[in-house]
């Protein structure tokens, strides 16, 4: 089946990059969504159904399902970075590569100009680019590497952000953003409505902000924990109980 610029092997597991001849061998929760998306082409396939699969092994968690949806888009390349869809609070959709084939060609097209119309072009886009940057609020937070999004049993919603300066080598804060998540999905109520959380940048400190409000008022709570050891935990579920993260 082909995906973007890639080929879906589902049976072996794999996705081939074609013109980079590169292979990814996907691992579980990757392979499960996008034979789901892949199998469902052109249609929004719910969170549930994504996280959930064939029911033969335990389901994904919201943190899961958005690394996920992260890694298979970034392995697709910023050519097809439209290819999957993210329907908020609902789930995800894979559009057809034929919709995708527009902007390839385009890039494609430009590779073929002449050196002095390439220098011609990009020179007309720094210059527009440069205005525009002059223009823009950099109160602005840098976007999350990852957000989701889950329920808690009061029906209330909490958001999480994942904070990274490089989109590789993020296991260990998927990792741990798993855990914080289940952490804070056990909450019946809570009165944080976003969490943000990063890695330093040697990994040795994991980085925690909630945000909400309680009694109608505006709060914050900072977290910053420490781990030396090897391999690094920082939070389990004891912690999480220890320190209130419900609020």
């Amino acid at each position: 089946m082909q995906v973007g610029s890639c080929w879906f092997d589902k049976e072996r597991g794999l996705l081939v990059e074609q013109a980079r001849n590169e292979s990814w061998h996907l691992p579980r929760a990757e392979l499960q969504v996008l034979s789901l998306l892949v199998e469902h082409q052109g249609k929004l396939v719910s969170k549930h159904d994504l996280k959930t699969g064939d029911g033969e092994h335990p389901p994904l968690t919201d943190t899961s399902l958005a690394r996920a949806v992260f890694m298979i888009r970034s392995f697709l390349g910023p050519q097809y970075e439209g290819l999957i869809e993210t329907v908020k609070g609902q789930g995800y959709l894979l559009h057809n590569t034929q919709g995708q084939r527009l902007k390839s060609f385009h890039y494609h097209r430009l590779q073929s100009l002449p050196w002095w119309s390439v220098l011609l072009v990009f020179g007309f886009m720094l210059a527009i680019s440069g205005f525009y940057l002059s223009r823009i609020d950099h109160s602005v937070p840098t976007e999350p590497l990852l957000s989701t999004e889950f329920p808690l049993a009061s029906g209330q919603h909490i958001r999480l952000h994942l904070y990274a300066n490089s989109k590789t080598n993020n296991t260990l804060l998927f990792e741990l953003g798993d855990r914080l998540g289940q952490g804070l999905s056990l909450c019946e109520h809570s009165d944080w409505s976003e969490v943000y959380s990063s890695l330093s940048h040697d990994k040795q400190v994991f980085n925690i902000t909630l945000r909400g409000y309680k009694l109608g008022q505006s709060v914050i709570r900072n977290l910053k924990i420490s781990d030396f050891r090897r391999p690094k935990e920082f939070i389990d579920t004891q912690w999480l109980q220890e320190v209130g993260i419900c609020g």
